[in-house]
């Protein structure tokens, strides 16, 4: 058997393999980004359309995205089966086929270079059905005989057609690897949108260094929620590149990712009814109005809640999915401990107003005044705007609860604690400032004092001097 009949299985393996390795979780991310229903009427609206049934193939397929081994097989074999459906049509359009089978491996790179930028599979799809339907009119057309006899010799040179087959190969696994339309870039934010969903914050401080959190906002605001998880925020959140409250999250933006962000924010500080608006926002933004990450999210918060009638209508609506067995059981067993609940909504008032960063974590340091999180964010939100006066007004309203002796105040704090002494007198005499952090201090005003900002920016990098100098 000729070893040119192993080449599509070869590129398969590396086109598997570059998939697998390059873009494992973006690979989840898209099945959390798609939505498949068994219901008849999620099918008949897709084949009511003609165009939509090409999407509901792609919907089929993008639900076992959410093991990246799968996800990446459907990826490489989508490509795989375009290349024999061209095969098929050199091997019948031409006589002496062997010698000119390389032609069919030109469109490959190509069909790649599209399939990569398709987030719902349904072009993808399209162009396969395509060229499948080519191939069929091809095959009945050439059943009488084989029109073309005659074949240039330059066109079946063995020179060309292995240099073409090589460069088809190289080109296709090229572009899934680095030079196509989806890049690492997309990966690494997949990756840390995982990591948070799973509560794994310091790992995302492990992958998002300094230098990615003071050149990328999407690493920046991955970071500073870690650090708030992780209770460093009050440590590293200037050294992570916070320069405003708004770097906390992302206003008036409509991008999935985003969003994405907005809903793990807002959960991870229990605020549960932004959340719920960002996960709408989300829904809205996927093209059958729903998607798996938000009625698995929105049927988890709702049964946070204990709101049995609305965690039941989401837990129904993915009991009609094809990969969700076991976590509908698990649901299951938890809605019938809610039966009858009353249900618990941390945030009162009108649902799904809201104001900007500072007064939403001032509401919540009202209400949970014992808190550490909710007024860490505030005050870190207001150094980072350098209003001292506002930083002092609400400090001392915070320290009544959280600092009553004037002591244990986290060294930020301290460090604004000690620039604002030098108008207001009194505050020496309520907080304890530790001595390191006074010898930091005099260190630092003598480089400034001489005149070498520079070096004291470098060497305190980190404080709050050096972010407001």
């Amino acid at each position: 058997m000729k070893i040119k009949k192993y080449i599509p299985v070869l590129i398969f393996v590396c086109l598997w393999v570059a998939w697998f390795v390059c873009y494992p979780y973006f690979l989840v991310w898209l099945e959390g980004y798609s939505f498949f229903s068994t219901l008849p009427d999620f099918t008949t609206v897709h084949y009511k359309l003609p165009l939509e049934i090409f999407r509901y193939i792609g919907a089929f397929l993008l639900q076992f995205y959410a093991w990246p081994a799968v996800g990446a097989m459907v990826q490489a074999l989508i490509p795989i089966l375009f290349l024999f459906c061209m095969i098929l049509i050199v091997r019948r359009l031409f006589k002496d086929h062997d010698g000119v089978i390389w032609l069919s491996y030109i469109p490959l790179p190509l069909f790649i270079y599209y399939q990569m930028s398709d987030m719902t599979l349904a072009r993808t799809i399209m162009i396969l059905s395509a060229g499948a339907v080519a191939a069929g009119i091809v095959f009945l057309a050439t059943m009488p005989g084989k029109p073309f006899g005659n074949i240039p010799a330059l066109l079946k040179n063995k020179i060309l057609g292995i240099s073409v087959i090589v460069l088809s190969l190289a080109a296709s696994v090229g572009i899934v690897a680095q030079d196509g339309p989806l890049t690492q870039y997309h990966e690494d934010i997949a990756h840390l949108e995982y990591l948070g969903e799973h509560g794994q914050w310091e790992k995302i401080l492990e992958n998002v260094s300094v230098q990615d959190a003071m050149t990328n906002e999407y690493n920046r605001k991955y970071a500073l929620l870690a650090l708030a998880e992780t209770g460093q925020l009050t440590e590293h959140a200037f050294r992570y590149g916070l320069s405003s409250a708004e770097d906390f999250l992302f206003y008036d933006v409509q991008e999935p990712y985003c969003l994405g962000f907005n809903e793990l924010f807002y959960r991870s500080l229990g605020m549960n009814n932004p959340a719920i608006y960002s996960v709408y926002q989300q829904a809205v933004q996927s093209l059958p109005g729903l998607s798996f990450d938000t009625v698995r999210c929105l049927a988890d918060i709702y049964l946070e809640q204990k709101d049995y009638v609305m965690a039941k209508k989401y837990i129904d609506i993915m009991d009609h999915t094809t990969c969700h067995r076991k976590w509908v059981r698990e649901r299951r067993a938890r809605l019938e401990k809610i039966k009858g609940a009353v249900p618990e909504y941390r945030m009162g008032g009108q649902q799904f107003i809201l104001q900007s960063f500072l007064p939403d974590m001032s509401a919540m340091v009202d209400r949970y005044p014992q808190e550490k999180k909710y007024a860490d964010y505030i005050l870190c939100g207001i150094l980072a705007e350098k209003d001292g006066n506002t930083f002092y007004n609400v400090f001392n309203i915070i320290a009544s609860s959280l600092y009553p002796d004037g002591q244990n105040i986290p060294e930020l704090y301290q460090q604004a604690l000690l620039l604002i002494a030098s108008h207001e007198l009194e505050v020496l005499q309520k907080y304890k400032i530790d001595e390191s952090v006074w010898k930091q201090f005099n260190d630092f005003t003598e480089y400034m004092r001489q005149g070498k900002t520079a070096q004291a920016k470098r060497k305190f990098a980190g404080t709050y001097w050096a972010y407001v100098y």
